[in-house]
């Protein structure tokens, strides 16, 4: 089966080739392994986040891509492009290597040139002969599981139902530019083009909504349902339509510390029936766990230490199905209590503030009155809490230091599951356990009860109309305490369509555009801004963005 694939529409590739006047056959095969090494460095505005941490660079291991493009063409095709009088691509200074010292070959960052980088891409169709021998040397990612998640039901909401924007979103998005402008000092030609993007990008993914462009797919990473919705900014969301009808959004308060807590208790390691367990979630790290005997499943409680009794292999009967489980290693009393005491936490209430409170009373400090900083603080700080691996970073950040302080036991747990999995496994662990509650369970049988009611997903938040959104919310707290054990909570939002942005929004925009201010800070965080980004924002925001609002308001 010939493989697709998608590269940037402005590189000229057969000029590229035929400039080497190369035999017809040669040149051909070249044409068609450049179209293949570019599309896996090309970005758009759907997939930019993917390199966010690695500067917008792609990793590729020259032992692997050799054996695809051949040793002689790869320096033939990585020559042509990264030609110094006008480079395709460029390539980061650092080589590592990430299988060890004893590994063959290293692996270097590349990246579309500024130039190029436009966003905009075509797609190209290789020939079968050279696909299978891509698809004999992929990369296959050992995160990925073998099948993924049946959510057709899920799927045919995009199918056999119309989603589209109210018109006033134009209005919104012309309007939050211009305030972001006004922000703008001395012309700051770098912060202008950071604005140009931003709108942009958001107009990209209007249009790609409106023209009925709306692509979905289930990750068999993460088992998360993405699609064009999920790539929607949040302050788009509210003009989302269903059928016509403004959708109503109902979130899981404190989503990432609640399924923490979920799966630190031991039945969701021993449990082997289908179900809300590792074995069902996540069986190729079940298996490892079972095989390196991290999981010992002749166990039904949790070994311990006492300071009296030293090293036991008693177990806690009352605590196997509320505590953690400790990867057969024993932990103290003290822990083990910290650990139950996270479990029971307000997750249904506030647990930021009230993890906040804990860490104020544990520390003598006066409770403050003004805690929404606070708050924010350290709930943006959250999944450096759950996935930074660098003790250095845990051991000094206040926030994280605040969760250390309040829940030593869940920190040294942590720590275990980091040694013993990996940072990336882990996020993969928490969110195939979201998918499975939120899209396998509740969504599936809310679907079943309830076949014509609208049903959209963005991970955590789900998406109905008004009319459902009440028998939604109790479902869903119904069924996450039955599966769980532990009481969640629940946030409805309504839509409310204003076309006059919030000035915080705006404010919160442009604290990420305002240090962009000279040639160096741009291009060293260029990630995701694409020419055609560019061009479109400039335009809207200028004449044609005001007569375009005209055009709109007329119909309207």
């Amino acid at each position: 089966m010939s493989l697709v694939v998608r590269f940037i529409e402005i590189i000229d590739v057969v000029g590229l080739v035929d400039a080497l006047n190369a035999s017809p056959t040669r040149a051909a095969n070249l044409k068609h392994k450049i179209y293949y090494f570019l599309s896996l460095i090309t970005d758009t505005n759907d997939n930019y986040r993917l390199n966010d941490s690695n500067d917008g660079y792609h990793n590729i291991c020259s032992s692997e891509i050799k054996k695809v493009l051949g040793s002689k063409d790869f320096y033939v095709i990585r020559e042509l492009l990264l030609n110094p009088n006008d480079p395709i691509i460029e390539i980061d200074n650092s080589w590592h290597n990430p299988n060890g010292k004893n590994s063959k070959g290293y692996c270097q960052g590349y990246r579309i040139t500024p130039k190029y980088n436009t966003g905009e891409v075509v797609f190209k169709t290789i020939p079968n002969k050279f696909s299978k021998v891509i698809a004999k040397y992929a990369d296959k990612d050992p995160l990925a599981t073998l099948s993924t998640p049946d959510y057709t039901f899920l799927l045919d909401q995009f199918e056999y139902n119309t989603l589209w924007l109210d018109p006033r979103v134009y209005d919104y998005v012309y309007n939050f530019g211009q305030q972001l402008l006004l922000r703008v000092e001395d012309d700051n030609p770098y912060q202008i083009m950071r604005i140009h993007n931003i709108v942009g990008r958001w107009l990209y993914f209007i249009e790609q909504i409106e023209n009925g462009n709306i692509w979905r797919k289930v990750s068999d990473k993460n088992h998360r349902l993405n699609s064009s919705i999920t790539n929607l900014p949040r302050l788009l969301r509210p003009f989302l339509l269903f059928n016509g009808e403004a959708l109503t959004c109902l979130d899981v308060t404190s989503s990432q510390p609640y399924l923490l807590s979920s799966i630190m208790q031991a039945k969701f390691y021993n449990e082997s029936r289908v179900g809300y367990n590792l074995k069902t979630i996540y069986p190729e790290l079940y298996r490892e766990l079972i095989d390196n005997g991290s999981i010992d499943t002749s166990n039904t409680g949790i070994g311990y230490y006492s300071s009296n009794t030293g090293y036991t292999k008693s177990f806690i009967s009352n605590l196997s199905n509320s505590s953690s489980f400790m990867w057969c290693n024993f932990f103290t009393a003290p822990d083990i209590d910290s650990i139950t005491n996270y479990t029971q936490a307000p997750f249904y209430l506030d647990f930021y503030t009230d993890l906040l409170n804990r860490y104020y009373t544990y520390n003598n400090i006066p409770k403050r009155v003004a805690q929404k900083e606070d708050r924010e603080k350290l709930k943006g700080t959250m999944m450096f809490v759950l996935f930074d691996e660098n003790k250095g970073h845990r051991n000094n950040n206040l926030q994280i230091q605040k969760f250390q302080t309040v829940y030593p036991g869940v920190e040294k747990w942590l720590n275990q599951i980091h040694s013993l999995i990996g940072k990336k496994r882990f996020s993969y662990l928490l969110q195939r356990a979201e998918s499975y509650l939120l899209l396998n369970v509740i969504c599936r049988e809310f679907n079943e009860q309830h076949p014509t009611a609208p049903l959209i997903t963005i991970h955590d938040g789900l998406f109905t109309t008004k009319d459902y959104v009440r028998n939604l919310n109790g479902f869903v707290l119904r069924r996450l305490r039955e599966i769980t054990g532990i009481i969640a909570g629940c946030k409805i939002k309504a839509s409310q369509i204003d076309s006059k942005p919030q000035i915080q929004d705006v404010e919160n925009e442009w604290a990420k555009i305002e240090p962009i201010n000279t040639d160096e800070k741009y291009l060293k965080n260029i990630n995701g801004v694409f020419t055609s980004n560019i061009t479109r924002g400039s335009e809207f925001l200028g004449n044609f963005g005001r007569d375009f609002l005209k055009d709109i308001d007329d119909q309207v």
